[in-house]
């Protein structure tokens, strides 16, 4: 009796392709590192950023399935990261 092929749950099998993601959002920043004025680059880079953060807390942490208060929490904390680095730029 041949055992059937276990398949890997759906939370794992896509993470291969949330990690070419990252990897593409990465290759994108640094591609417009000299190709836009400095400001808009910067929004950008802290866009990328913030989403970069919400992929790897809902798929390489695991809280894509928690309880909305975990998600929302790590959403507050990515999302004041975010700022707070913005913030620090602008204020340069």
């Amino acid at each position: 009796m041949a055992h059937p092929e276990h398949a890997l749950p759906l939370p794992v099998r896509h993470l291969p392709l949330v990690w070419c993601a990252l990897l593409l959002l990465t290759l994108l920043s640094y591609y417009g590192l000299n190709r836009f004025p400095e400001r808009i680059f910067v929004l950008l880079v802290l866009a990328a950023m913030w989403l970069k953060g919400q992929l790897l807390v809902e798929h390489f942490m695991g809280l894509r399935q928690a309880r909305w208060f975990w998600r929302a929490l790590m959403a507050l904390y990515v999302s004041g990261v975010t700022v707070a680095i913005g913030l620090a730029f602008l204020l340069d």
